[in-house]
C-alpha cells in the first residue's frame, strides 16, 4: 500500500511541471504584441431560445464556424504550440514571410484581435439562422479584454423557427407533373417539420435526380424554384376584424405555438426547352484502354460486340463479357442518371481501372427523336501491386516483438477481372533473461517464431453447379482461399494450421452486404512438443483440448452494414454480425459411415460461434471520435469441451487491449499459478471489448504530404471460458462478476498519415484496472509510479503498427 504522502509527492511531480508550462505559455504568447494589440484568445457562442432546440450542439458548431476571425490552434492540452514555435523564431519569420513553415502551417503567427471583423461574423450568423427558419433572430456581441488578450462572446436569441404547413406544386408540363407527383411520398418537405433552406436544397436535388432517372437528361436544379408563404391564416380568422386578429396573435405567442409556412414548388423549362424532353440511349461504345480522342475514329482497334454494346481495344486484356455485366447504359433504354452513376461505381469496384469517364451527347443523326450517344472510356491501372505491413510491440511477457508481411496482388487473372491475392508473413518475439549479466541485447533470447503463407482467388460472379441469375447490381463474388501457418514456441511446441474455404459475397443494397461460406476446412497439427509442455498439458484439461490435433469443417454467414460511402465526409456507422457452425456435417457423415462399414472414426471439433463488431465514427472539424464495441461467444457441444485454438478469442496487442501484449490477458480474473517458465497464450470462448479514441489533427508537414495526428484512447474488455476450468480459476463467464473481470487501459498515440495512403501508428498505453489483482476491484491507479523505471518497464506498453486499430 502506498502512503498518502507518497501519493501527494507523485502528484506534485506530475502537476507542478504542467503548471509551470502553462504559466510560461501564458506570458510567451503575447510578448511580441504592441501596446494597442490584443491576442484573440477565445470566441464563444451562447444560444437562447424560447423552446428546446433539437441538435443544439450541431447548431452551435455551425455558428462558431461562421466567425470570421478564429484564435490560434490549441490542439494539445490547450497549449498553442504552433504560436510558441513562431514566437521562438519570431525575427526569422518576420524577415521571411514566405518561409516554408509558415506556408505549411507548421507554425502560426499570433491572431491579433480585429474588431472590424465582428460585424461580418454577426451578419454570417444571422443569415445562417434565417436559412434555418429563424427569421427574427437577435445577435449581440461583447468583447472582454484581460491584459493583452481578447475574449469575444456572441449572445444569440434565435426566436421561434417556422414549421412547414403545406406543400404545393406548380408544374407546367403534364408528363413532368406525373413523374414528380408519383414520387411525392419521398419528399423531404414534411408537414410539421422545421423549415430550413438546406431542406429546400435537398428537395431540389431529389426532384432533379428523380427526373434525371426518368430520362429528362437536360433537366437541372435551375428548373426548380420555391415560393415561401409565411402569412399565417390562423391569425386572421376574421379578416374584417383586425382587433380579433391581434388577440389571436397574442394568444398563439403565449401558447408558444410555432408559426407555420407554406411551400410552393415551381417547375419550369427555363431557357432550354429540352429540359422537359425525355431521352433514350441510341448507342453505347466502350474503350477499356482509352488513350485519347483519336480512339473514337480509329478503325484499326480490336472490336467486340455484346448485345448492341461495342467494345474497342488497343490490347485485348479484359473480356468484354465481364465488362458488359457492369454497364447499365444500354441501347434502347430510357436514359437514367442512376444507371450512369452505377456504371461508374461498379466498374471502379472491379479494381482494374485507374479512372473511368462517361461522355454523353445528343445523337444528331436522328433529329427530333431525343436520342443520346454514350461513350465509356477507361484507363488501365497497374495489373500487379505489392504491399508491406510492419508491426513492433513490447509487453509484460516479452521484451520486444515484430511482425512483417508481404503481399502481392494480380487484379486481372485470365482477362476476367479475377483477383489473386498472396501474402507471406512472419514474426519474432524476444524475451529478457534477467539472470544473464551484460547489456540489454545480451539478455534477449528468441521466444517465438511464426510465419505463414496465404492465397485467395476472387471471381466477380457466383460460381455454382446450377444456372443462376447473377444480378449485376448486387456485385456477386466467389472467393476460394488457402493458407498454412506455423507458430514455433521455441523449445516447447510447434503448431501447424492449414485452412481452405469456398465463399460467396454480394451486396443487398448500397449499405447492406452479405458473406456466406458454404464450406471451410482447418487442419490442426502439433508435430513437436517438448517434455515440459506435455507435462503442462497434462495439468490442464482446457489446454489439452485446445492444443489437440484435429480437423475442423464448418459453415458461416455474415451480415455487414456500413453507411460510410453514403455519408461521405460525415459521421457513419459500421456493423458486422456473423454465425459459424462446425461439426454437424461431419457428424452426419460419420453416422452414415458407421452404419455402412461398422467403424468410422474422425477427430473433429463441434461448436457454434457468434461474433459482432459495432463501430461508430463521429466526424468533427479537424478531429474524430471513434468508438467500437465488439466480441463474440463460442459454444462447444457434444464431444468438444472447448473451441479449437485457432478459433478461440484473445485480447491484447496493437489492435485490441493496448495496455497488454497480444494474448496475455484473461481469461476472466484468472492468473498463471503454474510456476512454469512456459508462457501459454491466454485464450477463451467468449470475448467482450470496447474501444474509444479521440483523434485530432496536430500539424501538416511538407505542404500537407504528411499529416501528423494525435489520439487519446481507452480500452475495456476481457475474454472468458464457456465452462469452468480448474486450470483457470475465475476464468469462466458470470454476470455477477462481470464488473470485476473487465480490464481497462488508457493511453495516447501519434499517427503519421502519409498522403492519405499510408498510416504509421505509435500508441503508448498503461493498464488502469487489472482483473487478476486482488483488492480495490482490480484498480491500480494508486500503484502508478511513472517516474519509477521498474513500474514503467512492467506497465507502459508501446505498440507500433500500420493503420488504425479499427
Amino acid at each position: 500500500m502506498i502512503k498518502r504522502g507518497e501519493i501527494y509527492k507523485r502528484l506534485a511531480y506530475t502537476v507542478l511541471p504542467l503548471l509551470l508550462l502553462l504559466a510560461w505559455t501564458s506570458c510567451n504568447t503575447t510578448k511580441h504584441l504592441t501596446e494597442e494589440q490584443h491576442l484573440l484568445r477565445n470566441n464563444s457562442v451562447n444560444i437562447k431560445s424560447p423552446q428546446p432546440i433539437t441538435r443544439r450542439g450541431e447548431l452551435n458548431d455551425n455558428l462558431e464556424r461562421l466567425v470570421a476571425q478564429k484564435p490560434n490552434n490549441r490542439n494539445i492540452l490547450g497549449i498553442p504550440f504552433k504560436l510558441l514555435l513562431y514566437n521562438y523564431r519570431y525575427e526569422k519569420y518576420q524577415n521571411d514571410p514566405t518561409h516554408f513553415q509558415l506556408q505549411s502551417k507548421t507554425v502560426e503567427p499570433p491572431v491579433i484581435y480585429d474588431s472590424t471583423l465582428i460585424p461580418r461574423a454577426v451578419q454570417n450568423m444571422r443569415g445562417y439562422l434565417y436559412n434555418q427558419g429563424y427569421f427574427y433572430s437577435k445577435i449581440d456581441d461583447t468583447t472582454l479584454f484581460k491584459g493583452k488578450k481578447a475574449y469575444v462572446t456572441y449572445n444569440i436569441e434565435t426566436g421561434i423557427n417556422y414549421l412547414i404547413n403545406k406543400v404545393k406544386y406548380d408544374i407546367s408540363d403534364s408528363l413532368v407533373n406525373v413523374v414528380v407527383q408519383a414520387g411525392a411520398n419521398e419528399s423531404l418537405l414534411k408537414e410539421g417539420e422545421p423549415y430550413t433552406k438546406a431542406t429546400l436544397d435537398d428537395e431540389r436535388r431529389r426532384i432533379t435526380n428523380l427526373l434525371l432517372d426518368k430520362g429528362f437528361y437536360k433537366f437541372t436544379n435551375d428548373n426548380i424554384a420555391f415560393l415561401i408563404d409565411t402569412f399565417n391564416k390562423e391569425y386572421l380568422s376574421d379578416i374584417d376584424n383586425p382587433f380579433e386578429s391581434a388577440i389571436n396573435f397574442v394568444a398563439l405567442q403565449k401558447e408558444q405555438k410555432k408559426p407555420t409556412l407554406d411551400v410552393k414548388i415551381i417547375i419550369r423549362p427555363g431557357e432550354d426547352p429540352g429540359a422537359f424532353k425525355r431521352y433514350a440511349v441510341s448507342r453505347v461504345t466502350v474503350y477499356p484502354d482509352f488513350i485519347d480522342v483519336r480512339d473514337v475514329r480509329d478503325s484499326t482497334m480490336i472490336q467486340k460486340k455484346v448485345n448492341n454494346t461495342l467494345f474497342k481495344y488497343h490490347d485485348y486484356y479484359i473480356s468484354e463479357k465481364v465488362l458488359y455485366k457492369y454497364i447499365y447504359l444500354e441501347r434502347g433504354r430510357i436514359y437514367s442518371q442512376a444507371d450512369y452513376n452505377e456504371t461508374i461505381n461498379k466498374l471502379n469496384e472491379l479494381g482494374i481501372f485507374s479512372s473511368i469517364n462517361i461522355y454523353i451527347r445528343e445523337d444528331t443523326s436522328s433529329p427530333g427523336e431525343n436520342l443520346l450517344i454514350c461513350g465509356i472510356s477507361m484507363n488501365r491501372a497497374k495489373k500487379h501491386d505489392f504491399n508491406t505491413n510492419v508491426e513492433f510491440t513490447s509487453g509484460t511477457t516479452y521484451r520486444v516483438g515484430s511482425a512483417l508481411s508481404l503481399s502481392f496482388r494480380d487484379k486481372n487473372v485470365g482477362r476476367g477481372a479475377n483477383l489473386l491475392r498472396t501474402s507471406v508473413s512472419g514474426g519474432l518475439e524476444y524475451n529478457n533473461n534477467q539472470d544473464i549479466q551484460g547489456n540489454a541485447l545480451d539478455r534477449l533470447y528468441l521466444r517465438t517464431v511464426y510465419y505463414g503463407f496465404n492465397a485467395s482467388m476472387d471471381f466477380p460472379k457466383f460460381i455454382v453447379p446450377f444456372k443462376l441469375d447473377n444480378s449485376r447490381r448486387n456485385l456477386p463474388r466467389t472467393i476460394l482461399s488457402f493458407g498454412t501457418n506455423l507458430m514455433d514456441r521455441v523449445n516447447y511446441f510447434r503448431l501447424f494450421t492449414t485452412s481452405s474455404a469456398f465463399a460467396y459475397s454480394w451486396r443487398e443494397t448500397a449499405t447492406k452486404s452479405w458473406e456466406a461460406t458454404p464450406a471451410f476446412i482447418n487442419i490442426i497439427r502439433l508435430p513437436y512438443t517438448s517434455d515440459s509442455f506435455r507435462k503442462r498439458l497434462l495439468e490442464s484439461q482446457f489446454l489439452a483440448n485446445s492444443y489437440r490435433e484435429s480437423f475442423i469443417e464448418g459453415e458461416n454467414v455474415a451480415f455487414i452494414f456500413s453507411n460510410r460511402e453514403k455519408n461521405r465526409g460525415k459521421s457513419y456507422t459500421y456493423l458486422r454480425v456473423s454465425l459459424e457452425e462446425s461439426g454437424a456435417l461431419l457428424t452426419a457423415i460419420q453416422s452414415i459411415g458407421r452404419a455402412i462399414e461398422g467403424s468410422f472414426n474422425l477427430d473433429y471439433y463441434q461448436y457454434v460461434k457468434f461474433d459482432f463488431d459495432l463501430q461508430r465514427f463521429v466526424m468533427r472539424p479537424h478531429s474524430q471520435i471513434a468508438a467500437r464495441f465488439y466480441g463474440g461467444i463460442g459454444v462447444p457441444y457434444r464431444g468438444s469441451s472447448t473451441l479449437p485454438y485457432i478459433k478461440q478469442y484473445f485480447a491484447g496487442g496493437a489492435y485490441s487491449m493496448r495496455g497488454w501484449r497480444v494474448r496475455s490477458l484473461g481469461p476472466g480474473s484468472s492468473r498463471d499459478t503454474s510456476n512454469s517458465a512456459i508462457f501459454i497464450d491466454r485464450t477463451g470462448d467468449i470475448k467482450l471489448e470496447m474501444n474509444g479514441e479521440y483523434r485530432y489533427d496536430i500539424v501538416r508537414l511538407f505542404s500537407g504530404a504528411i499529416n501528423v495526428k494525435g489520439a487519446l484512447f481507452a480500452d475495456a474488455g476481457n475474454i472468458w471460458l464457456a465452462n469452468k476450468s480448474s486450470s483457470y480459476p475465475g476464468g469462466e463467464f458470470a454476470l455477477h462478476k462481470l464488473g470485476k473481470d473487465i480490464a481497462i487501459d488508457a493511453g495516447t498515440g501519434i499517427r503519421l498519415d502519409i498522403a492519405g495512403f499510408f498510416l504509421v501508428r505509435l500508441d503508448l498505453a498503461i493498464p488502469l484496472k487489472k482483473p487478476y489483482i486482488d483488492g480495490n476491484n482490480g484498480w491500480v491507479l494508486r500503484q502508478m509510479a511513472p517516474f519509477d523505471a521498474t513500474w514503467r518497464s512492467n506497465n507502459m506498453i508501446l505498440n507500433f503498427a500500420i493503420g488504425y486499430p479499427f
